[in-house]
């Protein structure tokens, strides 16, 4: 199997049909935005669109990962992602961000982010499903700087590569994230009980208006 080479390729680390051990060359991207978010996420009545608050979001952790790789939670590189804290859709290249880290920090063996979504129609629509508890995932898309194999102790079978020192690029809302842990931090609901408030809050308003509109109808 190839390993990684110095020719600007780009690690990512999430489970999808047609990536291979998670590496896709940095001019390809995966997946699509295309044609989402057709729908406003509206308050109802309101005509304003409900902008979702900042959730927290372990990126990655040092365990061994589903495609056998190990990345080194010590060995993150966040001087530039830091400069440009883009969050994707499945690492889609040819897209618009939608989202943006607020912070991003180094824990004992794992990296963490505050994550704020776009008010974009698609990008509110992503935050909905982690608010609610659809989707909880998240991926790192890095540039490899120092790795090594991994192998078996007694019959050296190739297990798969610890990445040593890795540069973060960028981070992706996905369905299915290559590392276990790479998970929307429990009991960070990012701005939800706002949310529902200001949805209550529109249904008031409505039925107001509905019943305004019932008695001048009679």
């Amino acid at each position: 199997m190839d390993l990684i080479s110095e020719n600007g390729e780009v690690v990512v680390k999430w489970s999808a049909a047609g990536v291979l051990r998670g590496r896709v060359g940095a001019s390809t991207g995966s997946g699509s935005a295309e044609g989402a978010g057709a729908e406003r996420a509206e308050g109802a009545g309101s005509g304003q669109t409900v902008v979702i608050g900042a959730v927290t979001f372990v990126l990655s952790t040092d365990e061994v990962d589903r495609h056998g790789d190990v990345v080194c939670s010590d060995g993150w590189r966040l001087e530039a992602y830091r400069e440009n804290p883009v969050l994707l859709w499945a690492h889609d290249y040819r897209h618009p961000a939608i989202g943006r880290a607020a912070s991003v920090w180094a824990e004992a063996h794992r990296l963490l982010a505050k994550i704020e979504f776009a008010p974009s129609a698609f990008a509110q629509e992503v935050a909905s499903l982690y608010v609610a508890g659809f989707q909880w995932g998240v991926s790192v898309g890095f540039r490899p700087i120092r790795w090594e194999e991994r192998r078996d102790s007694r019959s050296g079978a190739f297990l798969g590569i610890k990445y040593l020192e890795q540069e973060l690029l960028e981070v992706s809302a996905v369905p299915v994230p290559a590392n276990r842990s790479a998970l929307r931090r429990e009991g960070d609901l990012g701005g939800l009980e706002a949310l529902l408030a200001e949805l209550r809050a529109a249904t008031v308003l409505l039925n107001a208006e509905f019943a305004e509109f019932a008695e001048s109808a009679e």
